[in-house]
């Protein structure tokens, strides 16, 4: 799918009606929101909108709406983000309409931070790495497969201070209940784990997790049966898998040995192909960041409510490029949806 160059009019398909860009966004958002007698609802989302489409503050973009920033805040608070998952399933429902997510797909597992800098205390925050000068964040895994060279977000959860298979679970869990079939799983080497390798054997399901540099010695052309030698376990509770390594380039296109565990009978440089899809879920996530409203709220509720619209504005880019095969920009359809919402403010 090739990506449109301008960011003009005229980047926008005719058929795609770009003058309803904005109805596209704001139809979908406003299932995602659920007022009790709120007087000014429809004006709500159309505050969150413009704040996720220029990744601005709720606050400044009422104030640009000539609406009052707290009073918008206020209705947010009460909001459920759980109303992602019934969404996002409608949303994959429309998809599989379009002939997508029938057969069995790979499905990349990631997680990924959004930086805290208030009190590390606060629900839902992680010590993390340090990065942009902060040792804390809100942390976020998803589940994506590809689709028109594109990655559509089929899950996504909060990682809370807990193991990491925990969060896998969740996520098959809602990539099971929208009726994904799973064909192949991808993880990093975050994820090398003894648990998780016992759970996905337990389930039957195909996985290829890329390893860290934790064992000595090997070189390029392994490919043999290897058992943990965890510490604090017995033997009974080790894990055995398949690993092999394969030469390759990582993504700044330096040589690298890559070392992966796997329970498949797929071949090395098979292996080393479909992983290599897996590193476009970066690209994914800086998509993602395109729709994210900013804040500095300590409301873990409404972190994660910006969080889960940007994935569901991200998905809606994703489906209508798939439905029209158009390679709209995304900075192109923000920019005529963030237009039709501010001229819909005009008085006639």
């Amino acid at each position: 799918m090739k990506a449109a160059k301008i960011f003009s009019y005229g980047a926008i398909p005719r058929k795609c009606d770009r003058a309803k860009a904005y109805l596209y966004f704001k139809g979908w958002a406003g299932k995602f929101f659920e007022f009790e007698r709120a007087r000014r609802e429809e004006d709500v989302v159309r505050v969150v909108l413009l704040a996720s489409l220029n990744n601005g503050y709720v606050e400044g973009s009422a104030k640009l709406l000539d609406l009052c920033g707290q009073t918008v805040r206020n209705h947010l608070k009460y909001q459920d983000p759980s109303r992602f998952l019934g969404v996002n399933r409608e949303l994959a429902d429309r998809m599989k309409r379009l002939g997508a997510l029938s057969k069995p797909l790979t499905l990349a597992i990631d997680w990924h931070d959004v930086m805290y800098y208030g009190d590390p205390e606060a629900e839902g925050v992680v010590g993390t790495q340090r990065k942009k000068g902060s040792h804390y964040a809100y942390r976020f895994a998803t589940a994506s497969v590809v689709l028109g060279g594109e990655r559509l977000i089929v899950a996504a959860v909060l990682m809370m201070n807990e193991p990491l298979v925990e969060h896998v679970k969740r996520l098959l869990a809602q990539a099971s209940e929208l009726g994904v079939k799973i064909k192949l799983l991808l993880f990093d080497r975050g994820y090398y784990s003894v648990d998780l390798i016992w759970y996905l054997d337990s389930l039957g399901v195909g996985y290829v997790i890329q390893l860290p540099r934790l064992i000595k010695g090997l070189e390029d052309g392994e490919d043999t049966v290897y058992t943990t030698r965890t510490h604090k376990r017995r033997k009974s509770e080790q894990v055995s898998f398949r690993l092999l390594t394969v030469k390759g380039k990582d993504k700044g296109g330096r040589s690298k040995l890559f070392i992966f565990a796997t329970n498949t009978n797929l071949k090395p440089e098979r292996i080393r192909d479909v992983f290599r899809k897996r590193w476009g879920i970066e690209t994914s996530y800086r998509m993602v960041r395109m729709f994210h409203a900013k804040t500095t709220s300590k409301l873990y509720r409404l972190r994660i409510l910006y969080f889960y619209l940007a994935v569901l504005l991200y998905n809606l880019w994703i489906m209508l490029n798939y439905k029209y095969d158009a390679g709209i920009s995304a900075y192109a359809l923000k920019l005529h949806a963030t237009l039709s919402l501010a001229l819909s403010f005009l008085p006639d």
